[in-house]
């Protein structure tokens, strides 16, 4: 077998490959023979059929999978040799056997970028202080109080009253999609939350089991649930049941039944820790984040075009996830529209990825076994499962080097941040909202994307659960 490879650019090869005849002619034998032994023809006993009919009934079929079968081998061995990486399944010209002749083929190979990543130590960055509001305190505290909220139907009322938690059947349409049509939880004291934000002060004051009703208003701009801001609802929404709360007063009592603490005070102590040690762990992300916008400023090199589309094609996934979530009926999403307003988010992303890998592959960072059982062990209390069992179902879905690479990158970056120039900011000056804040949506990365090149998106935020009546 012959092989040759051109450069079509940095991240892309063009690969030539003639195999004689003599390598050609045992596959097809080969190829007649197996289906000699399992071909039914009539006038014919089982497995004596002549090469010549069998030529002439299945020869497109035969000789179609037999070229199959060379340029996979082919192309597995040129790759294997010459150390590509490919990023994508190649591309392969239309294939055709001629008896007695060479088969030959090219194959079109989009690579992953070589890049020698240069000035990646000791990077300025900002890093605001880690700081928790009472607010937030408040928040939280809450939250236990409708964790430990009873819920009592409602009697000799016509209809829904604020505070209130109503089941309703839910249809229509939000903004261009339609709404598929679902029952749904909603707290009418808890505006940007359940099924649709704003929706909840809109079914204040609707008669419980009557006809259906219209709902229609135009979500908030700075609503939490950024894919969905600016969207005009449009809804049908019948109330089928109602539950009046019985809230627990804000006091040691409600300390103890949480289980945390035996004062209110105590508990606040203890919601305050938890959130101070949350908001460290996200301006750790936010410094990965400075750094690896950084970094792709230093570092300029090309990436190919189906790594970038893999990218998009994630930061889609991840976006329906989210309006799923609201209730969306993404398959009336247009798919390439949304791709083409990821692409250049998702070219960073790629960027950022390939920069950290290479960094790691120059310093010789690996992820060793102790990594590994450290990370699986975790990964395990959180899902509450038996970390041998864990590694056991990672091993056999193949998610191991996946999980490895997760390890190897987060301790590149965390080397670079322990030899970054780190500036911390005045508390007294310092930004509620840094402008290397996390980004908790594909659309939020989209735009980041077009105002500044973003290295790398994170994962949304969690959204707090509803109360179910």
């Amino acid at each position: 077998m012959q092989i040759t490879i051109e450069d079509i650019s940095p991240v892309e090869k063009r690969v030539e490959f003639e195999l004689p005849w003599t390598d050609v002619a045992p596959k097809l034998d080969k190829a007649y023979g197996a289906l000699r032994r399992d071909v039914r023809v009539a006038g014919f006993r089982p497995g004596k059929v002549p090469r010549g009919v069998l030529e002439r009934m299945y020869r497109g079929q035969v000789e179609d999978e037999v070229a199959r079968e060379l340029v996979e081998t082919s192309l597995g061995q040129a790759i294997h040799e010459n150390q590509l990486e490919p990023v994508a399944p190649p591309t392969v010209d239309k294939l055709e056997l001629k008896s007695g002749a060479p088969f030959k083929f090219s194959a079109r190979v989009e690579i992953r970028s070589q890049v020698t990543p240069k000035d990646y130590s000791g990077v300025p960055l900002s890093r605001r202080p880690a700081k928790v509001t009472d607010e937030q305190i408040d928040a939280e505290v809450e939250g236990y109080r409708r964790r430990l909220t009873e819920y009592k139907p409602v009697e000799g009322r016509a209809q829904t009253a604020a505070g209130d938690v109503v089941l309703v059947d839910i249809s229509g349409r939000v903004g261009e999609h339609k709404l598929k049509h679902r029952t749904a939880a909603v707290d009418l004291e808890e505006e940007d939350t359940g099924p649709l934000p704003g929706l909840a002060s809109r079914l204040v004051g609707i008669r419980i089991g009557g006809d259906p009703v219209e709902v229609k208003y135009t979500i908030d701009a700075d609503t939490r649930q950024k894919e969905l801001a600016g969207q005009a609802v449009d809804l049908r929404v019948t109330v089928k049941e109602v539950r009046q709360k019985k809230v627990p007063s804000l006091d040691d009592e409600l300390a103890k039944d949480t289980g945390e603490a035996e004062t209110l005070e105590g508990l606040r102590a203890k919601v305050r820790e938890r959130l101070l040690e949350s908001d460290t762990q996200r301006i750790r992300g936010e410094l990965a984040q400075q750094l690896v916008k950084e970094l792709i400023k230093r570092n300029d090199f090309p990436v190919a075009p189906a790594l970038v589309e893999r990218h998009a094609q994630a930061m889609l996934a991840r976006a329906k996830r989210q309006l799923q979530a609201s209730g969306v009926d993404v398959g009336a999403i247009d798919d390439r529209r949304m791709i083409a307003d990821f692409r250049e988010g998702a070219e960073q992303e790629a960027r950022g990825n390939i920069l950290v890998q290479a960094i790691a592959a120059r310093e010789g960072i690996t992820a060793a076994d102790a990594d590994v059982q450290k990370r699986v062990a975790e990964l395990a209390t959180a899902r509450n499962e038996s970390p041998k069992k864990l590694r056991a179902d990672l091993e056999r879905e193949q998610a191991m080097p996946q999980l490895e690479a997760q390890i190897r990158e987060q301790k590149t970056l965390d080397m670079l941040i322990s030899q970054a120039k780190i500036t911390d900011e005045d508390p007294a000056t310092a930004d509620k909202t840094t402008a290397d804040k996390l980004i908790v949506t594909p659309e939020e990365a989209a735009a980041e994307a077009k105002a500044e090149t973003k290295a790398k998106s994170s994962k949304s935020k969690p959204k707090k659960k509803e109360p179910t009546p």
